[in-house]
């Protein structure tokens, strides 16, 4: 099992200025181009009815202009929306393209504001001129909450239409009378309200969602990171004592008749190396010496087939498994290991620090129990020490 990287296990939801604010309105703009230019097709519908409705009361010519303008405002921004999801999808810069997005925006609020000049002078004479200035407030109602999530094309949209539409209160205010200018004045603050109000709602929902996935993610790493300290030694990353108790134990179940061997090692006189060097060093020296021993395994040994041969069996004592490897064998890998040992160096190691190990190899065989093979292991590297360290012995039969 390959170690995981270093996570942080006291994961806490996310708060909303943890997140960049550019990540937030890059991921909301994404999901409004997303729709397209569908969400706009009901409001091109209604324009076309505004069309009929005008229709003999001598301005059609210029009602069915400023639709025709509208149709090809929302064919640009179809062209536009198309080339800011491309630029998302890759991750280039959008300011120029978000910026032609708004400027059209707003502009077509201006033009739906201007489709009200058509009937402004005969407001209140006949249905058609009422179905126009009706169906123009739900339009820019909808098309200001379609767009609320990314708000700044909300704003686009309303400050365009009421750009076009308050002047021409203000024009006709003889004829219209104060109310249709009171509304026109009430227009703009209440859409803004509305608007400001969905895209609160559209950035909490996505802040929820990006905790979630935050949360998720650090949980699945933590269990991994749990499963991983389970069975391996924090320090070195070896297997840990019980973790390679279970797997020979495995090993054994599915291959009773094989012999495996054992090399137990013991790190000469390390006590006196953090005595003298200090902790910070020791642990140094166990960590290199951990890379060593996984180094020189064989490939055909335990590792190729259970994860890892080798564990940190006590402080300073590590243990190798060499399934089908006779003790010969081992006492040769175990020879060159002390050798590599000994003549270990570190550029960031103090000088005259020397490091070397006894060594005791010992067969496992069927008949025995897992700590009967050890034990004998364990036994020959006492013997290592007994004969003066930096020495291999193999355990007798």
């Amino acid at each position: 099992m390959t170690a995981p990287e270093t996570i942080r296990a006291n994961a806490k939801p996310l708060q909303a200025g943890e997140i960049d604010s550019g990540k937030i309105q890059t991921i909301l703009l994404g999901r409004l181009l997303a729709g397209g230019i569908t969400a706009q097709i009901p409001l091109l519908v209604a324009a076309a009815l505004m069309g009929f409705a005008v229709i003999g009361i001598g301005t059609e010519m210029l009602m069915w202009t400023l639709i025709a303008v509208q149709f090809c405002l929302q064919a640009i921004v179809s062209i536009i929306n198309n080339a800011l999801r491309g630029k998302l999808a890759a991750g280039d810069s959008t300011r120029i393209l978000f910026a032609a997005y708004v400027a059209l925006e707003t502009l077509s609020g201006a033009v739906w504001g201007l489709m009200m000049l058509p009937v402004t002078a005969v407001l209140g004479q006949g249905l058609g001129p009422l179905f126009v200035c009706l169906t123009l407030i739900v339009t820019i109602t909808i098309s200001a909450m379609i767009n609320a999530s990314v708000r700044i094309l909300s704003i686009g949209v309303i400050v365009g239409f009421i750009a076009t539409l308050l002047p021409q209160t203000i024009y006709f205010y003889e004829i219209l009378g104060p109310l249709p200018l009171i509304a026109t004045l009430l227009l703009p603050p209440s859409l803004l309200w509305m608007t400001d109000l969905q895209s609160k709602q559209a950035r909490a929902a996505l802040l929820n969602e990006l905790e979630k996935e935050y949360l998720a993610f650090h949980l699945e790493e933590a269990l991994k990171q749990s499963e991983y300290l389970a069975k391996h030694d924090s320090l070195t990353g070896l297997l840990n004592r019980r973790a390679f108790q279970l797997k020979l134990a495995e090993h054994r179940a599915l291959d009773p008749d094989t012999d495996i061997s054992f090399i137990l090692i013991d790190l000469d006189h390390f006590k006196q190396i953090n005595d003298s060097f200090g902790h910070e060093t020791g642990d140094a020296v166990l960590v290199a010496t951990a890379e060593l021993v996984k180094s020189i395994t064989r490939p055909s040994d335990l590792s190729a087939r259970f994860d890892e041969a080798t564990a940190r069996w006590g402080g300073e004592e590590f243990i190798i498994a060499l399934t089908g490897c006779p003790i010969d064998a081992a006492a040769a890998v175990s020879e060159r290991l002390r050798a590599r040992l000994a003549n270990l160096r570190h550029p960031l190691w103090p000088e005259g620090l020397n490091v070397t190990g006894s060594f005791g190899v010992a067969v496992w065989s069927p008949s025995q129990d897992l700590a009967s093979g050890i034990a004998k292991a364990d036994r020959a590297m006492y013997q290592a020490k007994i004969a003066g360290r930096n020495r291999v012995e193999m355990a007798s039969s």
